[in-house]
């Protein structure tokens, strides 16, 4: 066990009445954590007093992470006081990544914690359906072959029924005028949702799950580029705030900047902004229904009150006026100096929001919205007193990794900051797995310490024991709940517990609470006494010597975990090894941990050793063994799974590994797989003794390709690019948007021609437009405006010149390499080109013009120059053969060979197509 160090979290405060360890069980928060300067002190407490009056909810509805309209997201959250979220169909697994290695579901957990950061901005709540991101389409139709219809409509209808918004933004039309076609289905189910979620008799199975129908009483259309003439309301978004000391709009440029992945960094103008918006539909009232977002809809919380029954709804009416006059003097007298001068006014807020509780509970099913809305505005009100009140509260871990059976520490403290008394204080702290009430994964016990008093300007410290527990072969309770079964096509499956559906991640791991009276003393001396509860997620902190302090999440993972390189092992045909694979085994028991690893191999195959013998010592630990794998000598083509299984000495399995996503930007997420590896036996060769550069872009896994085809390659640094000697590889190769990230690029163009004038072969795999405007390919290029693309991996791919050494030298190429592609054939081709280049591809998705901008080579002195916009970044992490096959062909073009063919019967380059 180690010793204590601080560990710190953003504290959360909840309604009083339950006690703490209930509130923890059934707690799932929908808003996202806020960043700490936005959390405490005088500016939280502004914001949350300008949340306080009034009921207004709005959900913007869109396709991909990147997709919402920050500004709208700030400006009405930070702004107007409103409670809003984003439901992003998908978490964008299919896109790019320009920052790192990650794709499929390794991006979308990315994107996923981008899209909390951006949360953690802007204030607003993110909501998902299940439907995977399985790449770019083409149109609605294409779409809804792969993601159910009933079924992303009726994950949409749960979030509206959920959420409750008065007010739909959808992002896109749900017509060919949004592109892509996910993002018109996102339209087509912003727009069928809106109806479908009122009614009774759409998804009623939902019901029994706590939600009943909801009708929202106005959709709206975001008004962008194309569709900005048709705009009936603009909401102002760059007025600016002086609790914020900016814009929302210029806050909403910082969320937005937050999508790294998607190269998505803004500047922050200053002055007006607006968001615009098409009224679509229209169930408010008819007078003056587009003035304002809200106008036409009774946003008032005495509105609620009035469809009490007539026995309550006076008192219920008396109690909301009293709310509203606390809630208003709060926001008279709060000041940046002294924001405690508003702490009187919200503890009447926070009796009166209790008071309507009381009453609305009484009323049964009449005052169930109420009661709702109420809670969560008590929620908010003691939110606004802590922060008022300068009480803040801390939970702290000393470990940021547990793993089953691991005994630790935990401390929640209580900082009254604050110039009033608190009173009657504890504390519970309490774990869970996979959200269950019971507490599933971690068990907390409860101190001995009974109720203190906590004077003003002092701290008080609960201290805990906590014991790891996890069931072997149950997932562990960090690992994301949408990712523990595999998926059924392009829809993840939900658990059972519908707390969890639509919602970014699991919940936290360790969470603490406090319970207490704030003795609030007004100017007339007599003390009002406010109950509260705060809570807060458990985090780990420490400091770095040379960067200050920071801050983890608690993460249960796996005491020992596996991790098998390669993933997908080329076997060529007619080969019997040996080829060396590699086991790292990483340990995070805080003792030693000893076992044996082996490899499971189907009959005809072995490995050298059969097992070995591996200690970790302690957390951090890393140990790497390696086996040769021998194949038999009549390996046929095929798929060969290969499974890595460690056992400790007491005879535990461990058969999976995980990887973290962990950015600056985001907060880190495992990502848990199983320690297999695909030994993909095909036939392929390619011209040994080639010596290959391999300047990196946006993290593809281009060199480990080239060294599974048997190839020395050596990445290319900066120094090197700008002033080394290029002329000692045979082939250079330029990774994904090496020009758009690797700023030296464009400097050391000219002498990457140079290479190539004199004998070389580059490279280049697909750029975006930089590399077409920045006119650094050696004749001239064009690239259409969107990009053309062909998104059916299953799309027809004609040989143009079947007798060219790229399709004939060393692997004969036919149409059945392309079989068998991921996601797409590929993206940002050529559109137009100098003769000199010669197209040698033809494709085309369903119903559109053939394009042959693909693959293009173009002799330049002595060498050559190959451009592609094919996806190798996508199909050799994934061991397709026929790309290995087509990309070992790239990687054996000898200059001299081409030169011959072209000489000979060789076809005219077709330029300018």
């Amino acid at each position: 066990m180690r010793s204590f160090r601080t560990y710190a979290v953003t504290g959360r405060v909840r309604a009083a009445g339950a006690s703490a360890v209930l509130l923890l069980a059934t707690f799932v928060p929908l808003v996202v954590a806020q960043e700490p300067q936005l959390e405490r002190g005088a500016v939280a407490a502004g914001l949350l007093v300008r949340q306080l009056d009034g009921e207004k909810r709005v959900l913007v509805i869109g396709a991909h992470p990147d997709d919402e309209d920050t500004g709208l997201l700030a400006a009405l959250v930070r702004g107007h006081g409103a409670e809003a979220a984003y439901l992003s169909l998908t978490r964008g697994e299919g896109g790019q990544n320009l920052i790192g290695p990650e794709l499929d579901d390794g991006l979308g957990l990315l994107r996923t914690g981008e899209l909390l950061s951006a949360r953690r901005l802007d204030g607003a709540g993110q909501f998902f359906t299940r439907a995977y991101d399985f790449g770019f389409s083409k149109s609605a139709e294409e779409t809804f072959r792969e993601w159910p219809r009933d079924s992303i409509l009726s994950d949409v209808v749960w979030v509206i029924r959920t959420f409750r918004p008065q007010v739909i933004v959808s992002t896109f039309s749900g017509t060919p005028r949004d592109g892509h076609g996910q993002h018109q289905v996102a339209g087509i189910m912003a727009r069928e949702a809106f109806d479908a979620a009122g009614d009774s008799t759409r998804f009623p199975e939902q019901f029994a799950r706590g939600v009943g129908p909801w009708h929202a009483l106005k959709l709206y259309l975001s008004a962008w580029r194309a569709f900005l003439g048709e705009a009936t309301l603009a909401v102002e978004t760059g007025a600016f705030d002086p609790l914020l000391g900016r814009s929302h709009f210029q806050l909403a440029m910082a969320s937005r900047s937050r999508h790294r992945s998607q190269d998505m960094g803004r500047i922050q103008p200053a002055g007006p902004q607006r968001s615009n918006l098409t009224l679509v539909v229209s169930r408010a009232s008819t007078a003056g229904t587009d003035a304002s977002l809200f106008a036409g809809i009774d946003t008032t919380l005495a509105g609620l009150a009035a469809t009490l029954p007539a026995p309550l709804r006076n008192r219920a009416l008396a109690h909301v006026e009293r709310y509203r006059t606390a809630v208003h003097g709060a926001a008279e007298v709060l000041n940046v100096f002294h924001p405690e001068r508003a702490a009187l006014q919200l503890a009447v807020a926070v009796r009166e929001t209790q008071a309507l509780v009381e009453l609305a509970s009484s009323a049964a099913g009449d005052g169930r919205e109420l009661q709702r809305i109420m809670e969560e505005r008590a929620e908010r009100a003691q939110r606004a007193l802590a922060a008022a009140a300068s009480v803040v509260l801390d939970v702290r871990a000393a470990d940021d990794i547990l793993v089953p059976g691991q005994e630790s520490l935990a401390e929640v403290e209580l900082w009254n900051g604050g110039p009033f008394e608190i009173r009657g204080s504890r504390a519970a702290l309490l774990g869970r797995g996979i959200a269950a009430a019971e507490a599933e994964g971690v068990t907390a016990g409860s101190p001995a310490n009974g109720a203190v008093a906590i004077p003003a300007g002092k701290v008080h410290t609960w201290r805990f024991r906590v014991a790891v527990r996890h069931e072997p072969g149950s997932p562990y309770p960090s690992e994301p709940y949408f990712l523990r079964r595999a998926r059924d096509g392009a829809l993840y499956h939900w658990p059972e517990d519908p707390a969890l559906w639509g919602r970014p991640l699991s919940p936290p791991v360790l969470e603490g609470a406090a319970e207490f009276e704030l003795l609030v003393v007004g100017d007339d001396g007599k003390p009002v006494v406010a109950p509260l509860t705060v809570a807060g997620v458990a985090t780990f902190r420490d400091a770095d010597k040379s960067a200050g302090e920071f801050r983890r999440p608690i993460l249960v993972l796996p005491a020992v975990s596996l991790r098998v390189q390669p993933r997908h092992l080329v076997w060529p045909l007619g080969e019997r090894g040996p080829r060396r694979v590699s086991v790292t085994l990483a340990g995070e028991a805080p003792d030693t941990v000893r076992g044996r690893v082996r490899v499971e191999l189907p009959a005809g195959w072995r490995s050298e050793p059969g097992d070995r013998p591996f200690e970790l010592g302690g957390p951090r630990s890393r140990a790497e063994v390696v086996f040769d794998v021998y194949g038999p000598p009549n390996a046929t083509a095929g798929d060969v799974p290969v499974r890595v299984i460690a056992q400790d000495a007491r005879g535990v399995l461990y058969p999976r590994g995980y990887t973290v996503v962990d950015y600056p930007h985001i907060e880190p997420v495992p990502l848990f797989e199983d320690a297999v590896m695909h030994v993909r036996a095909f036939p392929v060769e390619v011209a040994r003794g080639r010596r290959i550069g391999y300047v990196m872009g946006a993290g593809d896994e281009g060199p480990e390709a080239i060294r599974q085809l048997g190839l020395e390659v050596e990445l290319i640094g900066r120094e090197e690019l700008l002033h080394g000697d290029l002329g000692r590889f045979n082939v250079i190769v330029l990774g994904v948007r090496a020009f758009e990230v690797r700023s030296e690029l464009g400097a050391a163009n000219a002498r990457l021609l140079d290479y190539v004038r004199r004998g070389g072969v580059l490279l280049v795999q697909y750029n975006k437009y930089e590399y077409v405007e920045g006119g650094f390919a050696p004749y001239p290029v064009a690239m259409r405006r969107p990009h053309d693309r062909v998104t059916d991996e299953r799309a027809p791919v004609t040989i143009l010149e079947p007798g060219s050494p790229v399709f004939r030298e060393p692997n004969t190429i036919t149409a059945g390499d392309f079989d068998g592609w991921e996601q797409e054939r590929g993206l940002y081709f050529l559109s137009e080109w100098d003769p000199r280049f010669r197209p040698l591809l033809e494709a085309a998705d369903a119903g559109e013009a053939p394009k042959r901008g693909a693959l293009l080579v173009a002799p330049v002195g002595e060498g050559l120059y190959v451009y592609t916009g094919l996806s190798f970044f996508r199909q050799l992490p994934a061991g397709v053969p026929g790309a290995y096959r087509l990309f070992a062909n790239l990687l054996s073009l000898d200059p001299a060979r081409w030169r011959a063919y072209v000489a000979g019967d060789g076809r005219s380059g077709n330029g300018g197509r």
